[in-house]
């Protein structure tokens, strides 16, 4: 019998979030190399951030936010702390902690995305466009947004039909 998700190991999610931040910084940082402005990718490093927020909302802390960030920032190429400052500000803002923790519905959560992706998106925009000295290209913005925005529910579906299947996390 298995142990109750409460009183379970945290070790096995905590390598899960490692993980899935390592491949989704990893990915993020190809797709701005090889795409170079040609299109949007979606922010898949944001989709992950959200989705272990709520499924583990202790992991995701401010520190974690920041590290994360300023490790996108480094591997996109962008300028330095546009990400780091994108993430703290858009988590603070738009995550309701009281709503975290069980999930919800996935229209529910799908609405809490879209905000806190449409926060954090212009966040780095204005900021990357302060730390340019000119206005960032606002085009790709929105398609990157747009992306993120259709792509946060399709990753948490497989990632809860994953849970349902597995005790790993």
């Amino acid at each position: 019998m298995r142990a109750p998700y409460e009183q379970s190991s945290p070790w096995g999610a905590l390598i899960g979030l490692v993980l899935s931040l390592i491949a989704a910084l990893l990915l993020q940082g190809a797709a701005a190399r090889l795409i170079s402005g040609a299109g949007a990718f979606p922010n898949l490093v944001l989709i992950a951030l959200f989705i272990w927020s709520i499924k583990r909302p202790y992991f995701i802390a401010p520190p974690v936010l920041l590290l994360v960030g300023l490790v996108q920032d480094l591997f996109t190429g962008g300028p330095f702390g546009v990400w780091a400052l994108s993430y703290v500000i858009a988590f603070t803002v738009a995550r309701d902690r009281e709503a975290d923790g069980g999930g919800g519905e996935l229209g529910q959560m799908a609405v809490r995305f879209a905000a806190l992706a449409g926060i954090a998106q212009f966040i780095a925009w204005a900021a990357g466009s302060v730390a340019i000295a000119a206005p960032a290209p606002f085009a790709g913005l929105i398609g990157e947004t747009i992306l993120t925005i259709v792509m946060c529910p399709l990753v948490a579906w497989a990632f809860a039909r994953r849970k349902e299947r597995s005790s790993f996390m």
